[in-house]
């Protein structure tokens, strides 16, 4: 028995080592030649909507690569086609973004502006007009929300995580106010998100990915806005916090159970 658990560390570690031996060098294939087609669409697709289900395509073929990797989704449908919604999702992991894009959604969405210096996969995001953000610089939370505002009139969705950061213990943060002035801003209904397993992938500090995931994207029904104003951002970011809060705490549930 004392040798029973270093022994299954031990096997875990090898076998996280393993398929990150395999996946990291798919997931660089699959980034290249997404950055490449999105290239030779780029001046003939000026919303990026070919190219967006080209990234799609990227995301679901990294979680199909591993067939060890199982992705629930519920609740799709809510997300209408042609019609523009600030989606919040919750957020735990980079691998985040693979699982909404399972969604099959056209949307952009913001994030830190270092995360456009990577070579191919930051390239990409800039090609596909996705929205950074320069946190601390004056006025760059503005300007980002600003162009994000500018989507939403062409009417494409746009994805925020208002908790602004990734959760460590899976819980859900505090959000912030900025998806909730936009969407009053721009009256645009919200739906709310709610994603489980992407920290099992690729936590936060760590560069290895696991065998195994379990993992889920429910949307919520939207929240139209239209009945608030722009000071009642603060109630609007609690009604949706409290939603997604509780959702997040039954799909907690479920995993713990399984």
């Amino acid at each position: 028995m004392v040798l029973y658990f270093p022994m299954k560390k031990l096997l875990n570690s090898i076998a996280r080592i393993t398929t990150s031996t395999l996946m990291w060098p798919l997931v660089a294939l699959y980034t290249l030649v997404v950055f490449l087609l999105a290239a030779i669409l780029w001046p003939f697709d000026p919303y990026q909507k070919i190219t967006h289900h080209v990234a799609n395509l990227w995301g679901k073929f990294i979680i199909w690569s591993n067939p060890f990797w199982v992705v629930s989704i519920s609740g799709k449908e809510r997300i209408k086609k042609n019609k523009a919604y600030v989606l919040v999702s919750n957020h735990n992991s980079l691998a985040d973004i693979l699982f909404l894009y399972c969604l099959g959604k056209h949307f952009k969405w913001l994030a830190k502006d270092s995360l456009f210096k990577i070579p191919f996969f930051g390239w990409t995001m800039s090609l596909l007009k996705y929205i950074p953000i320069k946190r601390g610089q004056h006025g760059s939370v503005r300007d980002s929300f600003q162009e994000a505002q500018e989507w939403l009139k062409r009417n494409i969705s746009v994805v925020i995580f208002p908790e602004g950061t990734r959760s460590i213990s899976g819980n859900l943060g505090q959000f912030k106010n900025g998806a909730f002035k936009l969407a009053i801003r721009s009256q645009k209904p919200i739906i709310p998100i709610v994603i489980q397993g992407t920290s099992e992938i690729i936590s936060k500090g760590r560069a290895t990915v696991s065998t195994r995931v379990h993992g889920s994207i429910h949307v919520l029904p939207q929240i139209e806005v239209a009945d608030f104003k722009e000071n009642d951002h603060e109630t609007l970011k609690q009604k949706v916090w409290d939603l997604m809060n509780e959702e997040l705490k039954v799909a907690q549930l479920k995993n713990a159970d399984s």
